[in-house]
């Protein structure tokens, strides 16, 4: 059984702050997107939460599990918009890396909402 380890990015910080689109699968491509958006907006809580999806993603490796890391972005227009964004783009994500499972990794309580 494969487990997404998804950072959850409701308001689409990631995509406004660097140009990057959602989604991003794997490591080096989450770090990637770390490291631009904390050049970007130092303090942006979201880079954090990229940074724990990589690092739960290598604890998870190293134990041996069947594991990808993967940030998904939602909408400057967070709400329904947002999730509905949020929720294609995981079936997206689903169908592309067979997953059966998943770890939400967030950055507060309003991304907590989509689920």
């Amino acid at each position: 059984m494969k487990t997404l380890v998804i950072a959850l990015d409701r308001d689409d910080d990631v995509g406004r702050k660097t140009g990057i689109k959602s989604p991003i699968v794997g490591r080096e491509e989450n770090i990637e997107a770390a490291v631009k958006l904390g050049l970007a907006d130092p303090e942006d809580s979201d880079t954090n939460a990229i940074f724990e999806a990589v690092k739960t993603y290598d604890r998870m490796l190293s134990d041996g599990m069947e594991v990808e890391v993967v940030t998904i972005c939602g909408d400057a227009r967070v709400g329904t918009r947002s999730d509905i964004k949020i929720a294609n783009t995981l079936d997206k994500v689903i169908e592309l890396t067979k997953a059966t499972r998943a770890i939400l990794v967030t950055d507060g309580a309003e991304d907590s909402e989509v689920i």
